[in-house]
Order: C-alpha cells, then structure tokens, then sequence
C-alpha cells in the first residue's frame, strides 16, 4: 500500500489536499479515529479488571480470575490487531502461545506465563490517553470542520436568541466571548474556516497514529525471541521430515534396486555352478561372464546411491564440486567462487545439491541461453546466487514449483531462498545459509571456472 504524505509527492496544492480528503486511506483512519472512544472504555475496563484481581490474587484464590483477565486482554489484543489491519493497512503477525505443561497447574503456568498476554495488557493501558487523543484529534476534529462548513445552513434552520448588554436581539448559532455570527458575511466567514479545516483535517488524526503503528508491533506482535523459536522448530520439523524422506528413498532404492539385483546375481551364480558342475564349461562361462557384467552394474548403480548421499565431487571441495557440475549442465555455466575457509560439509552438501536442482530446473524451463552460478561468504552468511537470462516466470508459491520444495529444505538448514524472476527474466534465485567458520582462516583466493556443454 503507498501512503500519501504532504510534501510526498511535490508542492502542496488545493487539488492535492481535496485528493487526500476523498482518499481511501483517510476514511479508513476516520473510522480508526472514531472507533478509539468505545475501545478506550473497553481498554480502561479490562484494565482496571487485571489491576484488581492481580491485587487481590496474592492469596492464589483469584489467581483463576486473573487468567481469565489475561485471556481477555489476549482478545482484546488481537481485535486491535485485525483493526489495524483492516482501517490502517499494518499487518501485525500473531505472537505463539507459550508451551504448556500437564495439568492444571501447567495449564495456570502457560496463562500467567504468557508474555503476550502481559504486553497486550500493557498496550491497553498505554492506549486508553492515545485513544482519547486519537478520537479529538481524527474524528472530532474533522466533525468540527464539517459544523463549520455547514454554520449558515444550521444557523437559519435552529438559531439561538439571546439579547446582549446593549438590549440588542441577536439569532446566532455560534457565539464567541460576546461576538455573535449573526450576519451573512459573519457566517460565511465560519464557513470558509471550516472549509480550511476539513481539507486540513487528516494530518492532526495521523500524528497519534504514528505513535501507535510504532507500538502495535512491539506490544501486540510476537518478540524477536518468539519468532527465532518458531523458525527454528520449523527449520527442526523440516529438517526431520527431510531426514525421513531421505531414508525411506535409501530404503526404496535398496530394496528395488541392489537388493533385487543382488537375488538375480545370486540365482545366475547357482545355475553357472550347476552347469559347472555337470561339465558344460561353454554354458557355465557363459553365466559367468552375465554374472560379473551384472556385477559392475549393480557397483554402479550403489555409486549413484551413494553420489546421492553425499557426492564424491565434494571430496576436492565445493568449488571442484560446482566445477564438474557445470560441465554436465545442459546450460553453458560459469561459476565463480569467493569463499574465505572450506564450509562445513553440511553446508557444502545442501549447497552442492540446491546448484544442481536450479541448474536442472533452468535446463527444463527457462529457454535460457547462459547461466552465471555464485558462491560467496559475507558477514557470516554463505550465499549462492544463479542467474540466467531466460524467460522468467519461476515463482515460490506457483502450483507444483520445485523451489517450493528446495526453500523447504533451505529453511531446514536455517537458510533462506529468494527468487526474482520477472516475466521476460532474468530469473535470479538467491540462497543464504550460514557460514559458522566464515572468518575461522585468512581469505582464500578467488577462483572462476567457465564451463559449457552444447544441447
């Protein structure tokens, strides 16, 4: 969303603020400002609720009230959080409940425990003054605009009578310290002043507004504490199913793969001793020539098995290791690296097999006609970046994208992935992970391999 600002966008002009009068977003903070009067009320209650019955809950016979008032304090909490995300466009993710231990007692623990709930309580009071100056300052402020505006009208249909020192009668609407809007010319005069008013009106209700988008997010929001803990039991969840995936892809390959191999060798084996042993040496040698053919095959394909685990190419290290892998790319590749120590070999593997996954993904999708792959450690960070010059288009959240499956893992390993890839491209896909040894040795100097393969 763009937020319109005066002086945002060039000089100050009558066009411009009767723009930002008629303009979405100050309705949106109107309504904001207006409903600050009955949730200051509701705020100055719950308040007062959770100072009393957390007094009176040092004898622990409150203390069941007392989490019930926090609960509420939760609520109310969240209801200014879909308001703010709703009227004034801030988007405020939901802190996580604390963990609960059995029992009642775990129960009563995770309620009093629950720092979001405490600071959703402090929020409340912080908001009952700002509510209070929200509510002048948005909405009775633009509402005394709309009066003025519309004084004469108000002032000929329901005028006042009063007679002043002189004796003189006077039909007003407005009277200030014995001067009366009585006359045409007067009322006019209030009308013109109304007029300035309501163009004016919307930038005395942000001013409150600007305190409280600052508190929202650090009150009513998850701490930064609370959302490490859930990217990192995340990144575990992942990196479990992940561990689970890889077995049961182990097991499936052993079983109908070597393992089934491994039985024909055997039964082959049986019917050449056989045949050896009732002296038909042509047939036997025969069997036996099939057997150590099919044994070099079944040596290949747990090769492959185990390049799957962990790729023999990495033993020279991850440039060597890129090297080779854009050798076979069906891509012309170059590859740059600008490592200063050796990453560990989780991170090398994780690294090694994302470059092969976007290198495929770009031989099968892009159309493109060169790709340039990147390794490099800054501030602690490892980032590989590949770029190609193709027809862009790849996406993280499109049906079936296979870099919805790579970021997954990359999460895994407490990294993450980003994608650029505009319709027309380039597409630029960015992974980060970290790099625990990036300043462990002196820098390393850089290397660059250029590779190509024709289609």
């Amino acid at each position: 969303m763009r937020s319109c600002r005066i002086g945002e966008t060039g000089p100050v002009t009558p066009t411009s603020l009767l723009r930002e009068q008629l303009s979405s977003r100050t309705w949106r903070e109107r309504c904001y400002s207006l409903l600050s009067l009955p949730l200051t009320a509701v705020n100055l209650a719950a308040v007062l609720v959770t100072a009393v019955v957390g007094l009176l809950s040092a004898g622990l016979l409150f203390l069941p009230v007392l989490v019930l008032a926090l609960r509420a304090d939760r609520a109310l909490g969240a209801l200014h959080r879909r308001l703010a995300r709703v009227l004034l466009q801030l988007e405020i993710a939901t802190p996580p409940a604390p963990p609960r231990a059995p029992g009642l007692s775990g129960l009563l623990g995770q309620q009093l425990g629950d720092p979001a709930a405490w600071r959703s309580c402090a929020y409340l009071l912080i908001r009952i003054p700002l509510g209070g100056l929200q509510f002048l300052l948005g909405f009775v402020w633009w509402f005394l605009g709309l009066q003025l505006l519309c004084y004469p009208l108000l002032w000929k249909v329901e005028p006042q009578r009063a007679v002043d020192t002189a004796g003189h009668m006077h039909s007003f609407g407005i009277r200030i310290d014995g001067f009366y809007f009585d006359t045409w010319p007067r009322a006019l005069l209030l009308s013109a002043l109304g007029v300035l008013v309501l163009l004016l009106s919307p930038w005395p209700g942000r001013l409150p507004l600007l305190a409280d988008r600052q508190l929202m997010p650090r009150l009513l929001g998850p701490t930064a504490e609370s959302l490490r803990l859930a990217q990192l039991t995340e990144a575990r969840t992942h990196a479990f199913n992940e561990a689970a995936a890889t077995l049961r892809r182990i097991e499936r390959d052993l079983h109908d793969g070597a393992q089934a191999d491994l039985v024909a060798l055997g039964l082959k084996l049986s019917r050449a001793e056989r045949q050896l042993a009732k002296g038909e040496l042509d047939t036997g040698r025969t069997l036996v020539g099939e057997c150590r053919r099919q044994a070099k095959e079944i040596i290949g394909g747990l090769r492959e098995l185990v390049s799957g685990i962990h790729p023999p190419a990495l033993d020279a290290g991850l440039a060597p290791a890129l090297a080779s892998l854009a050798a076979r790319a069906a891509i012309p590749t170059r590859v740059t690296t600008d490592l200063a120590v050796r990453p560990p070999a989780s991170i090398e593997t994780m690294l090694y097999f994302a470059a092969a996954e976007l290198l495929a993904n770009a031989g099968k999708h892009s159309g493109a006609s060169f790709v340039t792959l990147s390794v490099g450690s800054t501030a602690g960070r490892l980032r590989l970046t590949i770029q190609d010059d193709g027809r862009g288009g790849a996406r993280l959240d499109g049906p079936g994208s296979g870099l919805r499956g790579l970021a997954e893992r990359v999460r895994a390993a407490d990294g993450t992935l980003t994608a650029d890839s505009p319709v027309g491209g380039p597409t630029v896909v960015t992974i980060e992970l970290p790099d625990p040894a990036a300043t462990a040795q002196p820098h390393l100097p850089r290397s660059d391999t250029a590779a190509t393969r024709s289609r």
